[in-house]
């Protein structure tokens, strides 16, 4: 199992596909399956695409696998995108240290989330000789998860078979003793900013945006309103995203625009996080002014959200989960995660959904590696849950 596992994942490793150019990775994925025996009408794109405020080569792959057990559907995800800097990888195995590690200098490696693409190639490879003896299968390689999970929240949930799958098996994430059943919610937010342009020969006749965005995020740092939050009232974190503005180093900055965040498990919580940074940058561009007593201004808008979510220990998903890993020999914990995941979605769309761990470590920098013992154990956790976990839900 493993050595075809291994050969799936170095040929998708070097593959580009940072969000919304995942068509190549796609076809490849395609691919394959049909050379496992899929049948071509059995692999189909949704149209996720086209909410995508990004746009997009390709929808999410949908792959249905019948399947004659009178049982529950299962459905088993992944994400197709890696971030940017994953594009120009050069994957190599270290048989010395059973890992997958990267020769090209200042890249991400992209096992984030190529593993998990492998392990559902994996899976494929050993239901279809099954010929059906297994309970209906549905797996979905979603399309940029990186930017938002954008592709699992536009999932085309009509195609994902009859019956709807009853649970979902998501693969991301690092060491493989821990499955994720809760995971925070995440706002994403924008603030225009506008000041007023001048001549940088006569500064004081402008009102710099630059310096709007400076004095709010001093004041939210001081306040406690920007990285780790912690409050009375919960807790949580913001992060400033990005940062684009300015014309010219001879023109005071006259607009800039940012992307921020926050999160938390407690969506009021979350709503205060916000809320802080609104007046922060309101009360910021209220106080800069120029020598006519002009000030600039600030909008806010909406970006990608998700809502958290927490599964209890005793979840059908959850239960079979944690007991399949026993009987592959290896035991696995739950946790909290607090970041965001296609599952954030999943579950979102009624499907209940934990997030078994695959091998990662050190994800979108340039000292990623994979650690292939994990990825083993993750490659037989799911083929064992897929060939055979029907006839071990209650």
């Amino acid at each position: 199992m493993i050595e075809q596992a291994i050969e799936d994942l170095m040929a998708l490793l070097p593959i580009e596909a940072a969000p919304g150019k995942e068509a190549a990775v796609a076809s490849a994925l395609r691919d394959r399956l049909i050379d496992i025996g899929v049948p071509p009408d059995k692999i189909r794109h949704d149209n996720a695409q086209a909410q995508s405020e990004y746009g997009g080569e390709v929808g999410n792959l949908i792959v249905e696998i019948d399947g004659n057990h009178p049982s529950p559907r299962l459905m088993f995800s992944s994400h197709m995108d890696t971030v940017p800097d994953a594009v120009g990888c050069k994957p190599r195995r270290d048989t010395a240290t059973n890992r997958i590690v990267n020769d090209a200098p200042g890249r991400a490696l992209g096992g984030d989330n190529r593993l998990s693409c492998a392990i559902l190639l994996t899976l494929a490879r050993h239901l279809v000789p099954l010929q059906g003896d297994h309970a209906p299968v549905t797996l979905v390689f979603f399309i940029q998860e990186e930017v938002g999970l954008i592709g699992a929240r536009g999932l085309d949930t009509s195609m994902l078979g009859t019956p709807s799958p009853a649970m979902c098996i998501n693969l991301d994430g690092g060491p493989v003793h821990e499955l994720v059943t809760a995971v925070t919610g995440t706002e994403r937010f924008t603030i225009d900013i506008a000041g007023i342009p001048a001549h940088a020969g006569r500064p004081a006749g402008g009102v710099s945006a630059g310096v709007i965005m400076s004095l709010a995020l001093a004041d939210l740092q001081r306040a406690g309103w920007h990285g780790p939050i912690e409050r009375n009232a919960g807790r949580g974190s913001a992060n400033l995203g990005t940062v684009n503005g300015g014309q010219g180093s001879n023109v005071v900055m006259p607009a800039l625009s940012i992307l921020a965040e926050a999160r938390s498990h407690d969506p009021e919580f979350r709503q205060q996080i916000i809320t802080a940074w609104k007046d922060a940058f309101t009360a910021a561009a209220a106080e800069l002014t120029n020598d006519a007593s002009q000030t600039g201004s600030v909008t806010f808008g909406p970006g990608p959200t998700y809502e958290s979510f927490a599964l209890s220990d005793d979840e059908p998903v959850v239960k079979l989960t944690v007991e399949t890993a026993k009987r592959c020999g290896f035991d696995i914990k739950t946790v909290t995660n607090n970041g965001g995941m296609d599952a954030n979605w999943i579950v979102r769309h009624g499907i209940p959904a934990v997030t078994v761990a695959v091998g990662q470590r050190q994800v979108h920098t340039a000292d990623e590696w994979i650690h292939l013992d994990d990825f083993e154990k993750a490659c037989r956790l799911v083929v064992a849950i897929g060939t055979d976990g029907h006839n071990h839900l209650s």
